[in-house]
């Protein structure tokens, strides 16, 4: 990413420089035509070394007045070049610092809570605990809390990491057969829920790391269940298909759906869309790893969604040939 941005802005002002060096000439030209023609008068005993030497340096002058005019205009036309270049370059640098502002606040609110828990239970135990049934039950607590800020210490390094590590496990696998282990896996892991409607498609091979394309199913499959399919789990459903060149992993549910705001964060660390969902266990950052994994593998993750009609999770993948 940085190095195709790198290759857009050297071409960007080479094009620059070129546009610069084509108005300094166009205009110095035209200055010189206006300057250079003879408009001057000279005493008819001048000899002939004195009129040339007078013509030169009235021709030096005039070709330096038109230097000069060249002049002002490219630089007045630089400094507007390069304020709207400046504006341009720093709007990512602004819009990345406040997601990164953003990150760091929602993420001390996340660990705060297990943080908080952790410690309220150790006071109240070391303040009212006097058997050993509640020591326990006290240290039960902590245990839970530090579970959860164990998975959301885990899941921002897994997101932190994710962009950086080469993927080299790269490998030619089936997609239709990672997806349907991994809804096995999910289902053994779930007995609770009903089971998931599945239709996979023959033949589906796509290089990538089947360990990562089950993790982005797998929080796909657990934010449908969380967040879309609500008590029915049943409406979840799982598909693969060829579309020309490329192979879809889909998985939908009839929820609430999505707005078009949400659309748009919805891949945001810790975004959360339902506020009264929000209480759920997670770390609230299963599709924003799911993303970056896909990126990650060459890939590219979606969500269609209108409110009241469910969201479709869409992750795209270059067929294997």
């Amino acid at each position: 990413m940085f190095r195709r941005a790198r290759i857009r802005l050297t071409v960007l002002y080479v094009v620059l420089f070129a546009v610069v060096i084509a108005v300094f000439s166009v205009v110095f030209y035209i200055g010189f035509l206006i300057v250079l023609p003879p408009a001057f008068d000279l005493a008819p005993d001048l000899t002939s070394e004195q009129v040339a030497a007078v013509a030169y340096q009235t021709t030096v002058e005039r070709i330096g007045v038109a230097l000069l005019g060249a002049d002002v205009v490219v630089i007045a036309a630089v400094a507007v070049a390069a304020w709207v270049l400046a504006a341009r370059t720093l709007r990512p640098i602004g819009e990345a610092h406040e997601r990164q502002r953003r990150f760091v606040a929602d993420a001390s609110h996340e660990m705060r809570t297990p943080l908080a828990t952790i410690l309220s239970s150790a006071e109240g135990a070391i303040a009212t605990a006097h058997t050993p049934d509640e020591l326990r039950q006290a240290l039960n607590v902590d245990a839970r809390a530090a579970r959860s800020l164990t998975a959301i210490t885990n899941d921002l390094l897994l997101l932190a990491r994710s962009d950086e590590l080469p993927s080299d496990r790269r490998e030619p696998i089936d997609l239709s057969v990672v997806v349907a282990e991994t809804v096995e896996a999910f289902a053994r892991v779930h007995p609770e829920l009903p089971s998931i409607r599945m239709s996979f498609g023959p033949d589906l091979r796509v290089s990538a790391d089947p360990t990562e394309i089950g993790r982005i199913v797998s929080n796909l499959l657990d934010n449908a269940v969380r967040y879309g399919a609500g008590p029915s789990p049943s409406s979840v459903a799982v598909t693969t298909r060829a579309v020309d060149r490329h192979v879809i992993v889909e998985i939908s549910d009839n929820g609430p759906g999505l707005s078009a705001d949400d659309l748009e964060r919805i891949f945001e660390p810790f975004y959360r869309v339902h506020p009264e969902v929000t209480s759920a266990p997670g770390s609230g950052l299963g599709l924003a790893i799911a993303r970056s994994l896909a990126e990650r593998n060459g890939g590219r993750l979606t969500a269609a969604s209108r409110p009241g009609s469910g969201a479709t999770f869409r992750l795209s993948l270059a067929r294997f040939t």
